[in-house]
């Protein structure tokens, strides 16, 4: 009699990917938090995929994972566009805080070149109805004289015509003007007259003081400087 003897193989058991419920589970979770947990989401649901593609059937779930990876790159691609959505209005807000700056920085360094001509003339201001050119050669860039808001729109600066022959003979220079901003092209000397019905900086007019100081000035304060020494 002949006896056969079978060996019954253990049939291998199939098993979901850990990897592809985390990331399921963090693909979810970054759709309620502004894609916190979105990188890593998209990380786990592609390592389970390529381990279930390599698993010869021992491992299931890839419909989770890329459940997961759909779930976790929308809310990261979310995330992007909210970060720039937020990022173009703070952008623009520093590209014109800067061109704030520019105005003031111009007029200190106008102010520096008229202190420099006096130097060199006896203490004597520069002619007011010729003062530009008269300083041109002690500017570094005669762009100073516009404004960074438009540099093509001519001077934007005129000098106070009613101070004293000398620079040393005003009493108060710290509170008298010296330059102010003024409308494109206007006369190159005057008074509060020239100031533009509407600051450049859009609050505050630039004004340059005797001392060599400038600062921006509040229309409500204009009249409180010291204009006629």
């Amino acid at each position: 009699m002949n006896t056969d003897y079978s060996q019954t193989q253990p049939v291998p058991q199939v098993k979901t990917s850990g990897l592809a419920i985390a990331s399921l589970i963090l693909g979810i979770i970054a759709l309620f938090t502004c894609g916190c947990t979105s990188l890593l989401g998209l990380i786990f649901g592609i390592i389970a995929l390529v381990s279930i593609g390599k698993s010869a059937g021992l491992l299931k779930g890839q419909a989770l994972a890329i459940t997961g990876v759909v779930c976790s790159g929308i809310s990261m691609l979310f995330t992007i566009l909210l970060s720039i959505a937020i990022m173009i209005p703070a952008l623009h807000g520093a590209r014109d805080a800067a061109k704030q700056v520019i105005p003031q920085n111009n007029a200190r360094q106008i102010c520096i070149a008229i202190s420099a001509y006096c130097d060199e003339n006896d203490g004597r201001l520069p002619p007011a109805d010729s003062w530009p050119a008269a300083i041109t050669p002690y500017l570094l860039n005669d762009k100073v004289l516009c404004s960074p808001y438009d540099l093509d729109a001519g001077r934007a600066y005129a000098m106070n015509n009613k101070l004293p022959e000398k620079l040393q003979d005003i009493e108060s220079p710290a509170n008298t003007v010296l330059i102010f901003e003024c409308e494109y092209n206007s006369p190159p000397s005057g008074g509060p007259e020239l100031l533009p019905a509407q600051p450049g900086g859009r609050m505050h007019y630039v004004i340059g003081f005797a001392d060599g100081h400038a600062e921006k000035v509040s229309p409500d304060d204009i009249d409180n400087l010291i204009w006629t020494p």
